[in-house]
């Protein structure tokens, strides 16, 4: 059944009057609902700049710690067999507080949680006739893993007889796993890191460029939220969810967002080196943070962003092109990297060659090309049915799932521009012969507020004119 405007109104007016007589403090916070399940914080006043504008109490916090020591976590801690991860403790606490109904010190709060996640967007409850839409995507690969994920780690605790005594459903361990993965902050508390759950502040919706900026403070003894600029009434007052691509935002949180710089492509790769060398001695020489061994171990997946310099498990581009320089280094080159090993982690992060860089984006842009092709439709076709609101309107399930493909497929297409523009220029000579390269040209009088115009340049600046330029 769904919550009526005046149901809802109430339930606020609970969450508040709660809060509030529990000692947190937030004068100028409103909560809001813009939709069916749909609630964000707004300013009801102005705020001036490093404000704090939230204090949530630590006894208003639920923590990963608080799961292990109830009843049931320990049972679970004692009894199950293998590793539980700490959002399923989290997971065990928020259904012991729930089974408690009204008598729950928690049970305001979680009169303002989603009843259920269907309505969330979440594609892990779209119909197989939905989910063809994003078919040949890291995003539906991302959402089977989520599903996957949680039953097995049910089925792990499922065998703990405390659990069955609670008569839990995989539907209500489901329930309380999206919650926890859509709602919880990284802190640090008394020096020791902690994921929490924070009332109130867990109701701020994602904005890379957020006002906002949290912590846990030991000296008050709870989780303040600040504001980094002025803010007017009525204001949103976000928080960012982390900097991922819609890959990750649609299974996650059930959004996407219409332009998003860390949208990731899945580049599907050799796990051997072009001379035979296996992967595990690649290890040595190359990164392999955002690489993923194919369940046949036949090749490898590799994430990454347009970014060819950023690195990191939700960035990767940098990830990308040393991987790929390890795979196609010619022999000398390899006993070059093997030496340089002992003093570096990861030497192929730099740059190779001329001769290595050109075969390592020709890699690259075979592996996009032949995941591009895998497409129903084209990047032209999907930017038509964007263009088109009545077709696919704003917040739609199928917008999303438009916007994640095509974000995807962006992301293939500026690897395979960035091997056709950059090739070319590592056959020059000399700074000034490439200079006067059509390609060269191109590049510099392409938009840098453009992603291709602002990380073409980049890798031109970064990467091609110091190989030039050394003769390598």
């Amino acid at each position: 059944m769904a919550v009526t405007d005046n149901d809802f109104a109430k339930r606020v007016d609970e969450l508040i009057s709660w809060l509030r007589k529990n000692g947190a403090k937030f004068p100028k916070v409103t909560l809001s609902r813009y939709a069916d399940e749909g609630r964000d914080l707004r300013a009801s006043e102005p705020i001036k700049a490093d404000e704090e504008i939230l204090y949530i109490p630590r006894k208003c916090i639920i923590e990963v710690q608080q799961g292990k020591e109830c009843k049931i976590g320990r049972a679970v801690k004692a009894e199950a067999k293998g590793w539980v991860s700490g959002h399923t403790y989290l997971a065990i606490r928020m259904l012991t507080e729930r089974d408690l109904g009204d008598k729950s010190f928690f049970a305001p709060w979680f009169g303002v949680l989603p009843s259920n996640y269907q309505k969330q967007g979440m594609p892990q409850y779209w119909t197989d006739e939905q989910k063809a839409e994003i078919a040949y995507t890291k995003t539906l690969a991302k959402t089977n893993a989520v599903v996957a994920a949680i039953k097995e780690m049910w089925e792990r605790i499922s065998q703990v007889k405390a659990v069955q005594q609670a008569g839990w459903t995989l539907e209500d361990f489901a329930w309380a796993r999206y919650t926890v993965l859509t709602r919880t902050f990284g802190v640090e508390i008394g020096k020791r890191e902690a994921t929490v759950m924070v009332p109130l502040a867990d109701m701020a919706n994602h904005e890379f460029d957020r006002p906002s900026r949290w912590k846990y403070d030991d000296k008050k003894s709870g989780f303040v939220v600040k504001v980094v600029r002025d803010l007017e009434t009525g204001v949103n007052l976000t928080d960012t969810y982390g900097s991922k691509g819609n890959d990750s935002f649609l299974p996650f949180y059930g959004f996407c967002l219409e332009r998003n710089e860390f949208n990731q492509g899945r580049f599907v790769l050799p796990v051997s080196h072009i001379n035979g060398l296996k992967v595990p001695f690649l290890k040595k020489i190359a990164v392999s943070r955002c690489a993923y061994e194919s369940e046949d171990g036949k090749v490898k997946n590799i994430d990454a962003t347009t970014d060819a310099e950023a690195t990191g498990s939700k960035r990767g581009g940098k990830d990308l092109l040393a991987y790929c320089r390890a795979l196609v280094l010619q022999k000398d080159e390899l006993r070059r990297m093997i030496k340089r090993s002992s003093k570096m982690k990861r030497p192929t992060e730099s740059p190779v060659s001329c001769v290595n860089e050109a075969r390592a984006l020709d890699l690259i842009r075979t592996s996009a090309l032949r995941a591009l092709e895998a497409f129903k439709t084209s990047i032209e076709e999907d930017e038509a049915i964007l263009n088109n609101e009545n077709k696919a309107p704003r917040f739609s399930w199928y917008r999303n799932a438009v916007l994640a493909r095509i974000g995807e497929k962006r992301t293939l297409r500026h690897y395979i521009r960035l091997a056709e523009a950059m090739n070319p220029l590592f056959e020059c000579k000399s700074i000034k012969e490439m200079s006067s390269r059509k390609e060269f040209l191109d590049i510099r009088s392409a938009n840098r507020s453009t992603e291709w115009g602002y990380y073409a340049n980049k890798y031109l600046d970064k990467i091609v004119i110091p190989l030039v330029k050394s003769g390598k």
